[in-house]
């Protein structure tokens, strides 16, 4: 008896999986569909305190809330654990960092608000069905070259099979050098925003500020 019950959960719970056509990284098969947030990025990214609660902080300490809110615009949200990657390394020494974000120097300050200009990509609604394997390129709010192209592959390692997700890359070279990219695969797209377009970054090997 228990093994039949335990048949029919596990069909019940295929069969509730399959009806959602979702792709892995959270966005639907149909490419030219986007998820329907019904509230400002702001807002969006306020709602999930759990994933970006440091980064709304930073977002209104550093007073980027009007960009982010932009007309038209594409936020590529790194979420809050690749921020705390990047506040590890620039304070290794745990009893040297600041006890608040208050206590955070404006110096520094400035420095996370030019960074996070990186992420926005203004006037510009940037989804995945606009995209291709092949490079794309938009600047940045902080003038900053940016590159956009799709990769295909499935949890076997099989190209061009299972999900397309998009890989966000920024020239992270000095002005006048040769261009040299670091890149991120975004986990979650094509999130309508009432201003704008989110897609959120993975957050497992991304440093904020593609540090």
């Amino acid at each position: 008896m228990k093994f039949i019950k335990g048949v029919v959960l596990v069909t019940m719970l295929f069969t509730v999986g399959c009806s959602r056509d979702y792709f892995a990284d959270g966005g639907t098969l149909n490419l030219d569909e986007t998820a329907t947030l019904g509230k400002s990025t702001m807002d969006y990214l306020k709602s999930d305190a759990i994933l970006f609660d440091t980064l709304t902080t930073l977002i209104t300490l550093t007073g980027m809330e009007a960009a982010v809110n932009a007309q038209g615009s594409t936020f590529l949200a790194p979420k809050d654990y690749s921020i705390r990657n990047y506040f590890s390394l620039l304070y290794p020494n745990p009893d040297k960092r600041p006890a608040t974000f208050a206590d955070i120097p404006q110096e520094e300050l400035d420095k996370i608000g030019e960074m996070l200009k990186s992420y926005i990509i203004p006037g510009k609604e940037i989804v995945r069905s606009g995209l291709a394997k092949t490079y794309s390129y938009e600047t940045t709010l902080g003038n900053t070259k940016a590159r956009f192209n799709l990769v295909q592959d499935d949890y076997l390692g099989n190209v061009s099979m299972g999900a397309k997700f998009i890989i966000f890359s920024l020239n992270v070279s000095p002005p006048g050098d040769k261009e040299r990219y670091q890149s991120v695969q975004v986990a979650t797209a094509d999130l309508r925003s009432t201003n704008g377009i989110v897609h959120v970054l993975t957050s497992d090997t991304h440093i904020f500020g593609f540090n």
